[in-house]
């Protein structure tokens, strides 16, 4: 495995900054070790690596004059390969008890069998019991000459403070993308590989600061041959972003049909939650002041997240934070995995009103209108087994309306760009019909969803408003949405359905409206007006709470 095999072995190796390394060095550089540490920090950023170098540094027989192992004496060497008797790692997960703890004391005092130091390496410490910790405290706080102590621990709330304080507690910090980018870069030419750096910061990207993840995705990709969309898949912060467009909209419908996708493709939810909440905190540091330098994100993430960061508000993320943390307790223990985080949506897709047993239209999956050679309008979602609405609301009324109205000017949607157009090569032949889109629009939906379920989901917040030479032209309503669904990446998949279905080299470009949807917070609450009150038919209810969720 990459992060065994490229694991550094004295501190100069240890990306820098480090300020544990460069602490650890000088101690030992001038004879001044503690015989207890306390290593602190997210998994994969090198604590128990680091204690090992430094298990070696205290027995090395050629010291450098900075503190560094020589990684060639005897005792280096054992150390590295993991045959040096003096050197015990203790995973605490596995040998938590305190019978565990009265045997290692048993044999503390013997003296070293072949290097100057017995080194203890307690992995995992958070998990000891109680009395085990009770145990260990007598002989953390006067441990004989020869014996250092190294714990290692995620979770430092869990260790007890009596522990802490007979400890030298070093903290370890994620990896920058930065640094990531250069160590994976280092891996990839040392195994042959010619890399380009932007693949790089993706694969750092996807990893959320570990190196250890970071080095596993990118032998994943380098010798399994497998794509980093196909092992990243949800987890992304890309996805994260989308995902956050579509509650911030109140599109609670894709948003449901999002996380099912991710659950059922696999995913754990529970980790890809915590990750929704970190970017979401994330936010709400840069909303309240925190420089963007704070936030190390690739640039293409990070002008996602700039161009985010202006459609939300401080109030909204803090209710996000406070609905998705309370799901995140509570999804280990749900009967039904993914409904505790399904509530959380609802929640916050329903921000800014009372939350009242009325089912708004714009919740409900559309059923498609048919047209008079069979096809389906703009703006359907693909469903099965769909009855057609009987009565004709305020929304069946707007996409009856998309392809009469969608060849004439309006006011609301502003020109494309003469300069778009030239970049583009827009041309003034019309190659295909409004309505020949109109009536394979489903079957559009349905092919994209196989490929993105992301993608599919901020399709579904947009609408079809003329044909400009190859171009399909889509109304959204925030410029954000425009920027994702212009983004190459999505462009190309869509550009690609499009020549399946239609055979010809058909693209889309995305006009913002003037117009935004007007909120439910701005309406008044408690008046049953023809706003809030929409004849909903019963099929679509039963879309709704049976329609396209597993029980």
């Amino acid at each position: 495995m990459f992060y065994t095999k490229y694991r550094p072995q004295t501190f100069s190796e240890i990306s820098r900054p480090n300020e544990a390394a460069d602490a650890l060095a000088k101690q030992v550089s001038t004879d001044k070790t503690a015989h207890a540490y306390l290593f602190v920090g997210p998994r994969g950023t090198g604590k128990t690596s680091t204690a090992r170098i430094l298990a070696k540094a205290l027995n090395c027989s050629n010291l450098s004059k900075t503190g560094d192992p020589c990684d060639t004496c005897d005792m280096c060497l054992a150390v590295k390969n993991g045959s040096l008797p003096d050197l015990i790692e203790i995973d605490a997960a596995s040998n938590r008890g305190i019978d565990d703890i009265r045997s290692l004391q048993d044999h503390i005092n013997l003296a070293p069998s072949y290097g100057k130091h017995k080194v203890y390496i307690v992995d995992e410490v958070h998990m000891l019991t109680p009395p085990a910790f009770n145990a260990l405290l007598k002989t953390l706080e006067e441990p004989p000459a020869h014996v250092t102590f190294i714990l290692c621990t995620t979770e430092i709330h869990k260790v007890p403070d009596t522990v802490k304080s007979r400890c030298q507690v070093f903290r370890f910090k994620r990896a920058t993308v930065s640094q990531l980018t250069t160590k994976l870069k280092f891996i990839a030419e040392s195994e042959g590989h010619s890399v380009q750096d932007d693949f790089l910061s993706k694969v750092a990207g996807a990893s959320f600061g570990g190196f250890r993840d970071a080095e596993t995705l990118l032998q994943q990709v380098l010798e399994g041959g497998i794509s980093l969309s196909s092992i990243t898949n949800y987890s992304n912060k890309e996805v994260i972003i989308d995902f956050v467009s579509l509650i911030f909209n109140k599109n609670s419908g894709a948003s449901l049909e999002l996380i099912n996708t991710i659950y059922e493709s696999g995913n754990d939810l529970h980790i890809w939650l915590g990750d929704t909440i970190h970017y979401l905190r994330n936010l709400l540091l840069f909303k309240s002041g925190f420089p963007k330098e704070y936030f190390d994100f690739p640039d293409e993430i990070a002008t996602l997240f700039m161009a985010q960061s202006k459609e939300v508000s401080i109030p909204w993320v803090v209710f996000s934070l406070e609905k998705f943390s309370t799901a995140y307790d509570n999804l280990k223990k749900s009967f039904i995995t993914q409904l505790p985080l399904e509530i959380a949506i609802v929640e916050v897709c329903n921000y800014g009103q009372e939350f009242s047993a009325t089912i708004s239209s714009s919740n409900i999956p559309k059923t498609p209108i048919t047209n008079s050679n069979g096809g389906s309008k703009i703006g359907s979602a693909p469903t099965s087994n769909t009855k057609p609405a009987t009565k004709e609301t305020a929304n069946t009324k707007e996409y009856k309306n998309v392809l009469s109205t969608s060849n004439k000017p309006s006011s609301s949607r502003k020109p494309i760009e003469d300069d778009y157009k030239k970049d583009l090569g827009v041309s003034s032949e019309v190659m295909i019909s409004v309505e020949e889109v109109a009536s394979k629009w489903e079957e559009l939906l349905v092919k994209v969803q196989e490929i993105n379920g992301s993608i599919l989901a901020m399709l579904k917040s947009t609408r079809l408003i003329e044909v400009k030479g190859k171009f399909l032209v889509l109304e959204v309503y925030f410029s954000f949405h425009k920027e994702r669904l212009e983004h190459t990446k999505n462009r190309e998949v869509l550009e690609a359905v499009l020549k399946d279905i239609f055979g010809k080299p058909l693209s889309v470009v995305c006009e913002v409206s003037d117009n935004k949807p007007k909120k439910l917070k701005d309406r008044e609450v408690g008046v049953l007006t023809d706003v809030n009150v929409v004849p909903v038919d019963a099929s679509e209810i039963m879309n709704v709470f049976d329609g396209g969720l597993p029980l």
